[in-house]
């Protein structure tokens, strides 16, 4: 009986340090995996968001939509859809900060106004995308220089703030 006491008694320590072993091997493989992902996810640098602004100058409200696909992947990346009222300012979600293609479409009534289309490259230099609505066109604007993009930004909060009766009128925003 004593020599089974020792046979079990080795049994569990052997396989304690097999399940030991075992474990240390799979934390290094598994970390090893995780410093791949995580230089993989970092690759190129690092992806700043973009903001996007758009302003209805026009004089109806009309239905947009905006979407991008990344370049060479044929992999959509953004898709957003807005019915804009004259006046009003949409500050939707950011653009991923990497090479894309953009595209704004302005959809018509199918009578009287048509679809109007446009186009541009989002890269990883781009600080800002504004969006003008008028009633004749759509202007897309893409700018690539910080301090342009701020100035930008500023210029288009003043004019808000004329446009949304800080004067001490009743206009109103949609």
């Amino acid at each position: 009986m004593a020599i089974l006491t020792v046979a079990r008694a080795r049994g569990p320590i052997v396989n304690r340090r097999t399940v030991l072993r075992s474990a240390g091997v799979v934390a290094v493989a598994s970390l090893a995996g995780c410093v791949d992902a995580v230089e993989e996810h970092f690759t190129g640098g690092l992806e700043s968001p973009v903001p996007v602004e758009i302003t209805n100058e026009g004089e109806r409200s009309y239905n947009i939509s905006l979407d991008a696909t990344a370049r060479g992947q044929d992999r959509q990346t953004y898709e957003e859809s807005y019915t804009i009222t004259p006046g009003e300012r949409v500050a939707p979600p950011h653009l991923e900060g990497s090479e894309q293609q953009f595209r704004v479409i302005r959809h018509g009534d199918g009578d009287e106004i048509e679809n109007l289309v446009e186009t541009g490259t989002i890269t990883e230099e781009t600080s800002l995308v504004l969006i003008t609505i008028t009633d004749d066109a759509v202007d897309l604007e893409i700018i690539e220089d910080e301090a342009e993009a701020e100035q930008e930004r500023e210029a288009a909060e003043g004019d808000s703030n004329e446009t949304n009766g800080s004067d001490g009128d009743n206009a109103t925003q949609g």
